[in-house]
């Protein structure tokens, strides 16, 4: 049984990246109608955005990378699988979150260092492995927060 605090972080965390997802599918959308492509800066506190690593919808592109697509839609997952696993240890779920970083770190970091181009299907990847691994994390944090007090005082 899931605890009361830990459903309202579900709820509230879950909402983030359910606007965000919406209103860029909105914001394709309105630009593919005719919109400026100035809305798109509404999300670049959020996201780079560069036209070329995203993904096209409806035949514009996304405001978000396809990275950050695969974080938001990853965490929406993770979140779900912690519905499935609860029982997990928060330890665990927090090294399974660092380690599922590395992947989306090193694709990001070979491509700054000049030494390779990513393509959008593999930032996508990258992105979902780590959403997961933190969407299941943070509402692992939540539901055993007093075991983690308890043993690290």
């Amino acid at each position: 049984m899931m605890r009361r605090d830990t459903k309202i972080v579900f709820a509230l965390v879950g909402a983030v990246p359910v606007s965000i997802l919406a209103a860029a599918t909105l914001c394709s959308w309105a630009i593919a109608r005719g919109a400026s492509m100035q809305w798109r800066l509404l999300f670049r506190m959020l996201c780079h955005g560069i036209p070329r690593r995203c993904f096209e919808l409806f035949g514009a592109p996304m405001p978000i990378c396809a990275r950050c697509t695969g974080i938001y839609i990853g965490m929406l997952g993770g979140m779900c699988a912690f519905l499935l696993l609860p029982a997990v240890r928060e330890r665990f779920a927090r090294i399974a979150a660092f380690a599922a970083v590395t992947p989306l770190a090193i694709d990001g970091l070979t491509q700054l260092a000049g030494l390779r181009e990513s393509v959008n299907p593999l930032r996508l990847a990258t992105g979902l492995v780590a959403g997961l691994a933190f969407g299941f994390w943070i509402l692992t944090a939540v539901e055993h927060r007093d075991d983690a007090l308890l043993t690290n005082p």
